[in-house]
């Protein structure tokens, strides 16, 4: 069994990546990669490197100018492009030596005994539990009416919209949720990001929709992206359509993932092609058939209603 409220919680990346950050020694350094790798996965340290540059009142006292790159470069501090030679002062007052941009004996001066919970390798379990609850059966085209969800972002406010439409293509509901949300963008992880901005948007009346949600399905590394996510999470029919690949290679139409099918492209009323993968309660040949076949692309417009409501914030 899956931790539904674990799937649905409010995750806050920055605090996790901050606690860490806040245990390297003085004249001692550590690197991104390391801090991704005590969260659980090395893929996060780009996110990292966000996380430590974001312009954000931090909870405790952390020593960012400790964090570097792998090869011993000492970066930038308190931004994209600024501060490095605030930092390599900062640095060289707590002894670190340094020579040209670099730390000197890195592996001598390099801290990465981190203390503290594995948050994303406990996302990646759930997942793998959450893939095995994954249907790919039923028949997209028995929906009468379909939802397009996609979302917004400016910073960290998420600005998430549905549109439902009917078979033929009729507007019949528009829905919009706000949510702050404290997870970047962590490949493979974004089911944790937006799950709370989309999980606002349902009513209790969503039981006879398919929900086409701009992102992955089974195509993902642990086959189990955030369109599962919502839909296994909430027991609603679900599909991924997303516009970019995440894993796996093309052959022809078929988006392989370990010598299996996992998407399919598709092309919509609206002349957008799309990855699309299984969800939930639906199989990927007739979701294939319904973005291909539909009057409306409902995706193109939650998009536009998204890009709407943050514009007149």
């Amino acid at each position: 069994m899956i931790d539904r409220e674990f799937h649905l919680r409010h995750h806050d990346l920055y605090t996790s990546v901050f606690e860490m950050a806040a245990q390297i020694p003085k004249g001692r350094v550590s690197t991104y990669g390391a801090i991704a790798r005590a969260l659980g996965d090395v893929v996060a340290s780009r996110a990292v490197g966000q996380i430590m540059s974001a312009d954000r009142e931090r909870p405790f006292p952390v020593p960012c100018h400790r964090v570097i790159y792998s090869d011993g470069r000492t970066g930038w501090y308190t931004g994209m492009g600024k501060g490095e030679e605030r930092k390599r002062e900062l640095l060289r007052s707590e002894g670190v030596p340094i020579v040209n941009g670099k730390v000197q004996n890195l592996k001598k001066v390099l801290f990465d005994d981190f203390q503290g919970e594995p948050i994303l390798a406990l996302m990646a379990d759930e997942q793998r539990r959450l893939a095995f609850m994954v249907s790919g059966e039923g028949d997209a085209l028995s929906f009468e009416r379909i939802a397009g969800l996609d979302i917004s972002y400016h910073g960290d406010e998420a600005f998430a919209a549905m549109v439902v439409v009917s078979s033929d293509g009729e507007v019949q509901e528009e829905r919009t949720a706000r949510c702050h949300v404290d997870f970047p963008y962590v490949p493979g992880y974004l089911g944790f990001r937006e799950m709370p901005p989309y999980s606002a948007l349902l009513n209790g009346n969503d039981e006879g929709i398919l929900h086409l949600i701009d992102g992955h399905g089974v195509a993902h590394p642990r086959r189990a992206g955030l369109a599962c996510q919502f839909g296994v999470v909430h027991g609603l029919a679900s599909a991924g359509v997303a516009k970019t690949i995440l894993t796996g290679v093309m052959k022809g139409d078929s988006l392989m993932l370990n010598g299996e099918e996992a998407g399919r492209l598709a092309k919509a009323a609206s002349g957008r092609t799309y990855f699309v993968s299984v969800g939930h309660r639906a199989s990927l040949d007739s979701v294939c058939r319904l973005v291909s076949s539909m009057p409306e692309d409902p995706l193109i417009l939650a998009h536009r209603l998204a890009n709407r409501m943050r514009r007149e914030d």
